[in-house]
Formats: structure tokens, sequence, C-alpha cells
């Protein structure tokens, strides 16, 4: 951005009326005259808005920059320093919102990323756990005997009925009761919290 380092004195010679005259004509000193009178004032009174330094002088000098593109719009300006100071007024304000809007912008974007972050490695860690009680469960399946083996697949992974798997086992009921409770008991013995996991599944 443009900075206007202009002596106060390259002013003096000239009142705000005939800056303003001479902008209209296309006479760049009509610009530096301008800045030369008001560049303290303004400076003082865009920080009673904003203590921002920084942000001040970028806004005074977009607003001179702006007053000499548009020197030849045919605004009537009948006090130069009274409309300098509200449109440097205004500027600093919507600088203002522009910043709050874009640290609401970038905050809401950090809790967003922040949130799927911890979203996908919680979902890591559980996959992480569940395949470690799915390869603990079939280990401990592998050491049922073949029909208690059987009778679970029937009961927790295919929920057929007892029905079902007594006309596939070709057993009777009753000895399907038995059949499950025994694979039940044998796989108590060594892994009780991974029947339970099976049995909410």
């Amino acid at each position: 951005m443009a900075d206007f380092n202009v002596d106060d004195s390259s002013g003096s010679a000239f009142d705000e009326k005939e800056c303003w005259r001479r902008i209209k004509l296309g006479d760049k000193t009509g610009l530096e005259g301008l800045y030369a009178l008001f560049a303290k004032e303004l400076m003082a009174f865009g920080l009673s808005i904003a203590p921002n330094r920084s942000l001040v002088k970028d806004c005074i000098q977009e607003l001179f920059i702006e007053i000499w593109r548009y020197r030849k719009n045919g605004v009537e300006v009948k006090n130069v320093k009274m409309y300098v100071f509200k449109a440097l007024a205004n500027k600093i304000k919507k600088e203002i919102v522009r910043e709050s809007n874009r640290h609401a912008k970038e905050q809401a974007e950090g809790l967003h990323a922040l949130y799927f972050r911890n979203d996908s490695e919680m979902g890591i860690i559980h996959l992480q756990k569940e395949e470690m009680v799915n390869q603990r469960l079939l280990d401990a399946l592998d050491k049922l005997p073949s029909r208690q083996k059987e009778v679970i697949r029937y009961v927790f992974f295919e929920n057929l009925s007892n029905d079902q798997i007594s006309k596939l086992m070709g057993i009777n009921v009753q000895s399907v009761y038995t059949l499950t409770w025994k694979a039940i008991c044998n796989l108590r013995k060594h892994y009780l919290v991974l029947l339970f996991l099976l049995l909410l599944a």
C-alpha cells in the first residue's frame, strides 16, 4: 500500500478548500497538502475509535488513495474536514467488523477442525478396540468343541430360533439349550468381558 511521507510544511500554503480544488483538477499537490493538514489529527481521531496504530494508519492511507482515485466522481463536498474525518471513521468501523468476522470464522474453523480431528481419533480408537475384541473372541470360539462352536454361531451370529437350530443340528430343542449353556460357560471361564460384549451385540 502506498505511504504518504509528506513534510507538514508542504501543505502549509494551502487550506483544505484549496487542497480539495486541486485534487479535483488532478493536481497531486492538493492531495499532499490535504494529507499534511490532517494526518496527525486523523491518526489521533482514528486511535480514539480503534486503539490499533497499524489499523488506523492503513485506513488513513487507503482513505487518501480512494480520495485520489475517485476525485472525478462529482460529489460536492462543502466541509472538507468533516467529510474526510467521517470517511475515516466509517472505514475504521468497517475494518473492525471485517476483522471481527474474520476472527469468528477462523475460530469456527478451528473448532470445526478440532471436533472432526477428535472425532476421527475416537473413531480410530473405537475400530482398534473392536478389532482387538473380535480377534480375542475368535480365539475364544476356536477353543470350543465343534458342536458348541456351531450352536454359538447359530444363536448369536445368525440369530436363528431354537427350533431352527434343532433341525439344523439334528437335536431336540432342550439339547440346543443345554449345548448353548455349556458353550457360554466355557467362554465365561476365560473371556467373561468378551462374552458380555457378545451378548450385547
